[in-house]
């Protein structure tokens, strides 16, 4: 039997998860031998501080003899049809919640140009105040697709809101010197156990054809998209090299021509999942060949049937951290910088 591609659903690379959540990069191509299966992909998130809860459901395509780019660009081999249902159910009590079919672009989340079709962007969804969930629920994902296909379910635990430690680090932030570290610590009661912490950089800088105009610019930092936690403690610290911060500012501003930049302030964001994203990056990192002497790397699924993940997430932001006048000082005249109009 002649063997058929498959071509799945890759919006965000899980993949870059939803938000920018743990950047991994993995294939989710695979083959298959029997012609006409129905494989569902699906990608949800759910985040108690969400006002709104948002879940992808579409399906895997055959190629065959066709065209994959055309037929990516066909709603009917993307979407399953509106009699699908999809609902979320709490373990606990056995209550279900029907989620609405919406298109995303009129929700305000349009879809990324790429292979496949951008509209419309189908996706299925629940207002929070409908479902009201709580750090530490197990919720469970229903997806019937009709006929004799089987129910597709997930299940995953509610996490619970992190909370940024208000003097870690102390406001104004000292970065004087290169040599030492500075901390950033974050309380959580939930079973986060990996992290994706981002300093986000506010800026102005002299408009190029006008040097006495000053725009307003964004330099976001990662400094680990995928940081674990080293016990159970209710308290997690991550440190940097204060060396780090200016390296980074060195490598993504060029020096201006005219005109002059402003550092304004930054922002602190921490997002943390729960096992099932632990699982796909220690998949993800697994070395070619771990499987019986295959050259692929096994894929990560945490639903019954098809591809995907159903997981929760939470995030904090603290924001308006300034920086101390030995910092600016640095940032003015520091080896690193020093070139760059602060």
């Amino acid at each position: 039997m002649t063997k058929q591609k498959i071509v799945p659903w890759k919006p965000i690379s899980i993949l870059t998860l939803l938000c920018g959540l743990f950047a991994i990069g993995c294939s989710t191509d695979f083959e298959i031998e029997r012609s006409g299966q129905d494989i569902p992909i699906v990608y949800g998130l759910i985040d108690v501080q969400d006002t709104a809860h948002y879940i992808r459901v579409e399906r895997a395509f055959l190629t065959g003899g066709s065209d994959a780019a055309v037929v990516a660009q066909n709603i009917d081999s993307l979407y399953y049809p509106p009699s699908v249902s999809v609902r979320l159910e709490k373990v606990n009590s056995g209550q279900q919640y029907d989620l609405e079919r919406v298109d995303g672009a009129a929700e305000g989340y349009p879809r990324r140009d790429g292979p496949f079709a951008t509209q419309p962007n189908i996706l299925y969804k629940i207002r929070a105040d409908e479902l009201n969930l709580q750090g530490d629920e197990t919720i469970r994902l229903l997806i019937e697709r009709g006929g004799n296909l089987p129910l597709v379910t997930a299940e995953t635990t509610i996490l619970s809101s992190i909370d940024l430690v208000d003097n870690l680090p102390a406001d104004p932030l000292s970065l004087g010197n290169y040599l030492s570290t500075r901390r950033i610590a974050w309380r959580t009661e939930s079973d986060a156990e990996i992290f994706d912490l981002r300093m986000i950089m506010h800026i102005r800088e002299s408009r190029p054809d006008n040097p006495n105009i000053l725009d307003d610019r964004t330099l976001e930092w990662v400094l680990s998209s995928a940081f674990r936690r080293e016990d159970d403690g209710l308290q997690v610290n991550f440190s940097f090299p204060v060396e780090d911060f200016f390296l980074f500012i060195n490598g993504s501003l060029e020096p201006l021509a005219a005109g002059r930049r402003e550092f304004i302030d930054l922002d602190i964001r921490v997002t943390g999942g729960g096992p099932e994203f632990a699982e796909l990056l220690t998949i993800s990192q697994a070395n070619v060949g771990i499987t019986s002497g295959s050259d692929e790397i096994p894929i990560y699924s945490n639903l019954s049937e098809g591809r995907g993940i159903f997981a929760s997430r939470t995030s904090d932001l603290r924001t308006g951290l300034t920086l101390s006048s030995v910092a600016l000082d640095s940032l003015s005249n520091g080896i690193y910088t020093k070139n760059l109009g602060f």
